[in-house]
């Protein structure tokens, strides 16, 4: 199955296509209103900062999250990471407390000691969540922030943690 980023399952990307029609469309009103020179360079401005923010947005646009039968693929704006669902060391979907808490799901590769994070704004998100529950370990945590996530992590497969070093002898002169 195929989860990707609409405006059905993330609204908020409205917002997003809006702004880059009112751009445009607010330089040329402005291109009305100012002497023809400056008006042609303010349509010029919003056209570039217009093509500027679609070129920045796109590869974003573009991710998502693909299940198989035998495999999870999650494709990143600049790469593509591919588990085995046996290589998934945990993955869960993380609850973030307090004001603007955005939920996401995640997966951990202890062997790659990597992390992928989805947020919780790609098409049906409960049919990931059971595929992942079904096919992984998989927990669900409530966290202040998401950083939270990493620490647990690093606590539960011992991460990080160096023997310390002993000391030095003193030797007499």
């Amino acid at each position: 199955m195929i989860h990707s980023m609409t405006l059905r399952s993330n609204p908020r990307l409205l917002i997003f296509y809006l702004i880059l029609a009112a751009l445009p469309l607010g330089g040329l009103s402005l291109y009305s209103r100012l002497p023809q020179l400056v008006g042609g360079l303010v349509i010029g401005v919003c056209i570039f900062i217009d093509y500027g923010l679609f070129r920045f947005a796109r590869p974003f646009l573009r991710t998502k999250v693909t299940t198989t039968e035998t495999t999870v693929s999650v494709q990143l704006p600049n790469q593509e990471e591919v588990f085995a669902w046996e290589e998934v060391t945990l993955s869960g979907k993380c609850l973030i407390e307090g004001r603007g808490g955005r939920s996401f799901i995640f997966l951990y590769n202890l062997e790659r000691d990597r992390i992928l994070t989805v947020p919780y704004e790609y098409t049906d998100m409960p049919g990931l969540e059971k595929t992942l529950s079904e096919r992984t370990p998989y927990e669900v945590f409530q966290l202040s922030s998401a950083m939270e996530l990493q620490r647990i992590i690093q606590e539960r497969y011992h991460l990080n943690k160096t023997e310390p070093d002993e000391p030095e002898k003193e030797t007499a002169t």
